[in-house]
């Protein structure tokens, strides 16, 4: 080996996300093959997710909170509902039940504001209504009301819409009247006179910019109102304006609006997105999640996907998409999406997990975000969590990063190299042991080196080797400088700790001897 000694940059490792589709291949630092409980944060760094604190008052009881909604009243104010299978409450700070008379043994319930009521659908019921007092059934005026197909419904343009028990009827409500299903303005869409490519399946209904769509496992339909309405769509002059084929939804529990100019959903090809779809047609298989999709649809219809769980959160920036029975939460970063070489829009994923108050791992059994901005978690243990705290309840949270078999350029990979020093900038607020981990040439074996970093009590100055020159008492810019002994043509890198505080990658180097051509 020469005497070199050459400085490899790294600089902010993992800010594209994860990458599964790839993952055996050569890439560079900014990837990641191991994300977890990370994220980008404001600063762009690769950075400890916020942690979870408990707000119910009291255990509601042992079972799982499945459903947790915000129900807007017409005088502005707002109140948390959530369903157990057993029970429904409001109010985590002191659950109350408001299930009424009616027997519970389902806490799945899709539940949507409508004319300052709170609805709720299921499989094989009627909708239920709660103004504040208790939930009870539905009593028509007029007609009879739908038994949901898997709760699939919605509420929009003045209507309540629901997918009927042979999952291809869609009926709607006269205008504002959840009672009444016979009278004038109230009516049905027969979508098996409608699919064009084959036979298909109403998975999901949902309202976009003025237009109604209809998701089946393999078809989006887009219904417009040529006439115009002052509530957005009149039922009477409903046409479809649009169909897009070869994709779909798996589940109308994974469907989010983004803001105003997006909506994304979970289908058999991976995470979509409708205006990119909309954009290119004639591809409707490129996803935002390409980098994941493989890992990320097996996860999601290994499970039943009517347990499914997602929500995007402005505050956040974070679309996010749990799947209880794998104990993973994927959290996609709508606020950092890339271009890649393939022109290809991608929204960074990273996996996250969480140990509830028991001490064992689950990932949301219902999410949540306010119109305050809070994300309610809901847990297996009877308790609903909100996120954006510094701990997971006291507890420690886990970072693990693992970088990919690095590609590092023409230069250097034909050519041995020698691990001599790993250099790194970490942002802390805590104490925190950091692990620092190594293999090479596709090899597993690690070889691993610990330090303890210890809290800041004071602002640091003097690190103008890396060209930094923010400092804070209350958060330290630590360099740490770890020696590494390892001779390989291909290295992995990981990063890993546990910590009760934030804990950030500002930026990473190797330090390496470069040897003969291989």
């Amino acid at each position: 080996m020469t005497s070199q000694l050459l400085p490899i940059d790294a600089g902010t490792p993992g800010r594209l996300g994860l990458n599964f589709q790839k993952q055996n291949s050569l890439l560079p630092f900014i990837w990641a093959t191991e994300a977890t409980n990370c994220r980008m944060d404001s600063a762009q760094r690769l950075a400890i997710r916020d942690g979870y604190a408990v707000t119910t008052g009291t255990p509601t009881s042992s079972l799982l909170i499945k459903s947790t909604f915000e129900y807007l009243k017409g005088d502005g104010a707002v109140e948390t509902v959530f369903a157990t299978d057993d029970n429904l409450y409001k109010n985590p700070d002191a659950p109350a039940s408001i299930k009424g008379g009616l027997s519970i043994t389902d806490g799945g319930w899709y539940f949507q504001n409508f004319n300052n009521k709170c609805l709720g659908f299921q499989n094989g019921s009627k909708p239920i209504v709660y103004t504040g007092t208790s939930f009870a059934v539905i009593t028509e005026s007029s007609g009879t009301a739908p038994t949901s197909k898997d709760g699939i419904a919605l509420t929009a343009y003045g209507r309540v819409w629901v997918l009927d028990s042979d999952g291809q009827t869609i009926k709607y409500s006269s205008l504002l009247d959840e009672t009444n299903w016979g009278g004038a303005g109230a009516g049905q869409i027969d979508m098996a006179s409608v699919w064009t490519n084959g036979m298909d399946e109403v998975k999901a209904i949902a309202a976009f910019n003025g237009s109604l769509l209809v998701f089946g496992k393999n078809h989006v339909v887009i219904w417009e109102d040529d006439l115009g309405s002052t509530i957005g769509v009149n039922p009477s002059s409903l046409a479809v304006v649009d169909v897009i084929e070869g994709t779909g939804c798996i589940s109308h529990w994974t469907i989010s609006l983004i803001g105003e100019t997006d909506i994304v959903f979970m289908s058999r090809n991976g995470l979509q997105s409708l205006g990119r779809i909309l954009q290119e047609k004639s591809n409707p298989l490129r996803t935002v999640s390409k980098y994941v999709r493989d890992r990320l649809v097996l996860d999601a219809t290994s499970s039943n996907v009517l347990d499914l769980r997602s929500s995007y959160s402005p505050e956040e920036g974070l679309y996010l998409l749990s799947i209880p029975s794998s104990n993973i939460l994927y959290t996609f970063d709508v606020r950092n999406m890339i271009k890649d070489e393939e022109q290809d829009i991608i929204f960074p994923c990273y996996q996250w997990v969480f140990k509830n108050s028991s001490g064992n791992f689950f990932s949301p059994y219902s999410l949540c975000v306010t119109q305050a901005g809070a994300l309610l978690l809901g847990s297996n243990t009877g308790e609903i969590y909100t996120y954006g705290a510094s701990t997971d309840n006291g507890s420690v949270i886990s970072f693990k990063y693992a970088s990919p078999w690095l590609d590092l350029g023409p230069d250097l990979n034909s050519r041995k190299k020698m691990l001599k020093q790993i250099s790194s900038v970490l942002n802390i607020s805590v104490n925190s042991n950091v692990f620092f981990k190594w293999s090479t040439d596709f090899n597993n074996k690690e070889n691993s080196i610990s330090k303890r970093l210890e809290a800041p009590t004071t602002a640091e100055w003097g690190i103008a080797k890396w060209g930094l020159s923010e400092f804070s008492g209350g958060k330290k810019l630590t360099i740490l400088d770890l020696p590494a002994r390892q001779t390989g043509q291909y290295y992995k890198i990981k990063i890993q700790t546990e910590t009760t505080g934030d804990f950030a990658v500002e930026q990473l180097k190797l330090f390496a001897k470069i040897g003969r051509l291989t």
